[in-house]
């Protein structure tokens, strides 16, 4: 295929993947007038009143219903409420499908290799789902660093005579995102009737923070048996920023193992992609003759290997 044919082709799929994510991310309400659409995993998930008006239609209702209570429906809702990617799971199916068929079609007509296609097309697949991940990550540790401040604002409340649900009120208008978008959504499950019990939670599923289940468990022991919950939050608060402290370390300690894995797991696929492209054919024989196949997954296996080890060497729990 000629230059101009193929920058053609590329560059309408890349248009057409840009359209489509525009229209899933915008349109819709923000955070603070839309919450996400029901499900149990969520803890206390529902639309408000008017949100069918104000917000976006569901893509895919037929999928949505038959898949609506299954296990990979309700993985796929808690993976985006971790992310707090104000997405239904239709419509991370739709990106997800969009970005493999873009992978596919620009990876098939680069290097003119079916199996190539075919990988670019898989990578394409799992980018928006390594997204997701990627930034639940990251509000995960946002949240954690936030936490002893709020702690520390929500102590200072319940010793000034306030509610738990008004100490939560100051700190959903005190703090920034992510901390202060899941207080306001355990503000408003409690105002349509949930129990604070069940809210929490439904913030310790939303969160899955270790540190933050200490101060679910801590405030529901308060809800049921009583106690000074305030000295409670402020010897949590503690032990939280020492866990944050002793974790910046680590992840400074071990980032340069981080970027070597990452260049070393790339380094095969991006040198295949650029030999497939300027010399057409040149791999061939690694997907037709027998040896070549071998040597593919023998490669593959030693990778998948090298990626296990890397990982369980940087992985210290604190």
């Amino acid at each position: 295929m000629d230059p101009l044919t193929l920058a053609v082709v590329g560059g309408g799929l890349v248009f057409g993947l840009i359209v489509v994510l525009l229209l899933v991310f915008t349109g819709g309400p923000s955070a603070s007038e839309r919450l996400v659409e029901g499900s149990d995993v969520s803890g206390a998930v529902y639309e408000t009143e008017g949100t069918h008006r104000v917000g976006r239609a569901d893509p895919m209702p037929q999928l949505s219903e038959a898949l609506r209570g299954t296990e990979f429906w309700d993985g796929i809702q808690m993976q985006l409420l971790r992310a707090g990617l104000l997405l239904r799971p239709s419509e991370a199916m739709i990106i997800c499908t969009v970005a493999m068929c873009a992978g596919l079609t620009i990876g098939w007509l680069v290097t003119g290799q079916p199996i190539l296609g075919i990988l670019t097309g898989g990578l394409g697949l799992g980018a928006p789902y390594m997204y997701m991940v990627q930034r639940a990550q990251k509000r995960q540790a946002a949240l954690t660093s936030q936490l002893p401040d709020a702690l520390d604002m929500l102590s200072s409340a319940l010793r000034s005579g306030y509610a738990l649900t008004r100490g939560f009120q100051v700190v959903a208008s005190q703090m920034h995102p992510p901390i202060s978008e899941e207080f306001q959504r355990v503000l408003q499950e409690v105002q349509v009737g949930i129990s604070v019990s069940e809210a929490l939670e439904g913030l310790l599923m939303r969160s899955d923070s270790y540190d933050l289940e200490l101060v679910v468990a801590a405030m529901q022991t308060q809800l049921t048996m009583g106690g000074n919950l305030s000295e409670v939050l402020d010897n949590i608060a503690g032990m939280i920023r020492e866990r944050v402290r002793l974790q910046g370390e680590i992840n400074a300690a071990t980032s340069e193992g981080r970027m070597s894995a990452g260049i070393l797991i790339a380094m095969p696929i991006v040198i295949s992609l650029v030999i497939s492209a300027i010399n057409p054919g040149y791999l061939n024989p690694l997907f037709t003759e027998r040896l070549g196949q071998m040597m593919l997954m023998g490669a593959g296996l030693l990778m998948v290997t090298g990626i296990i080890i890397i990982k369980k060497m940087l992985d210290i729990d604190i």
